[in-house]
């Protein structure tokens, strides 16, 4: 008997997923409204929404560099309601927490890899060097005696970039941790910290506003939102790119055909107009990458930072 009920609870699971999405779908975004995995999220969910024929319902559940929402997801049901808007730091967590409540491949299946958004170097308007290599220059001598430092949102993608760019021109320089890519940006723009590496989307109306003095990209083409900048490789630092990245994730053993159809709404949206013009907006640029390409890029990802992050000497915390 027990048998029985057992084969028809699986077929029961089987027609409701053949038959999804049935009811609406709930987003978890792990990261605090405002921020480019928020404003990427609300950039496309209407869209594949739409294109689903159910509503999807952002819920922001930040804290702890996305632990928190990302723990959420990984204990919902597989069945498709519940997903999960990831971004750079669920393959950076691995190195940065030693004791993470969920296993970042093991626990989630991947679905989509939906955008990425360059970095850029920008400094206060006030720094002598125009240009990358001049700035290499003055980092490596003001660096010198120790006192030199940065502004930083600790996992971004900023901070990625930064300690990247660091050890390719052979310079130490001490980080000022900030809970946001924002207020650091902020303090760059009064002065009271000298540069700092940003995502596009933070740094862009100080930039163009001529507050802060963008120096170079991290990306292998020049960004939209700043085509006057040259890219890291044409100024002078060959093949150095950093991107942040946006990807939606379900719980493990969710469907296949949940995750195509998931998929399959997501790519469609990407090929709206009125999505593309939002995400140009903010600095993203659309991939659209299947899941298994997505998978491949987080294990990738996962094992690149973890050789910068310990190069750095950045110590994990509980």
């Amino acid at each position: 008997m027990t048998r029985i009920f057992a084969v028809l609870a699986l077929s029961l699971a089987a027609s409701a997923a053949a038959q999804y999405p049935q009811r609406p779908i709930r987003l978890i975004v792990p990261a605090a409204p405002g921020g480019g995995t928020d404003i990427t999220a609300r950039s496309i969910v209407p869209a594949i929404a739409d294109n689903l024929g159910q509503p999807m319902v952002i819920e922001n559940r930040g804290g702890a560099g996305g632990v928190v929402g990302t723990e959420v997801v990984a204990k919902s049901a597989p069945d498709g309601y519940t997903l999960l808007m990831v971004y750079i730091s669920h393959a950076t967590n691995p190195t940065l927490v030693t004791k993470l409540p969920y296993d970042t491949e093991g626990d989630f299946t991947p679905i989509t890899l939906i955008s990425h958004e360059p970095t850029v170097l920008v400094t206060h308007p006030s720094n002598p060097a125009k240009s990358l290599v001049e700035f290499i220059a003055w980092v490596k001598q003001e660096s010198r005696g120790g006192k030199l430092s940065y502004a930083t949102d600790p996992g971004s993608a900023g901070f990625l970039a930064a300690e990247l760019f660091l050890q390719r021109i052979g310079a130490k320089v001490q980080y000022i941790p900030y809970k946001g890519s924002g207020p650091a940006a902020a303090d760059v723009v009064a002065g009271h910290v000298p540069y700092m590496w940003s995502v596009i989307s933070i740094v862009t109306p100080y930039a163009k506003g001529g507050r802060l003095k963008a120096l170079a990209t991290a990306d292998k083409q020049r960004a939209p939102a700043l085509p006057d900048v040259p890219t890291a490789g044409e100024a002078g630092l060959p093949d150095f790119a950093v991107s942040g990245w946006y990807g939606l994730v379900a719980p493990a053993r969710t469907p296949r055909n949940v995750v195509d159809a998931v998929y399959a709404a997501t790519i469609k949206a990407l090929k709206s107009e009125a999505v593309l013009s939002r995400l140009a907006a903010s600095g993203s640029l659309p991939i659209g990458a299947g899941p298994d390409e997505f998978a491949a890029h987080v294990k990738r990802e996962i094992a690149r930072w973890n050789r910068v992050l310990t190069a750095a000497g950045v110590q994990p915390t509980n």
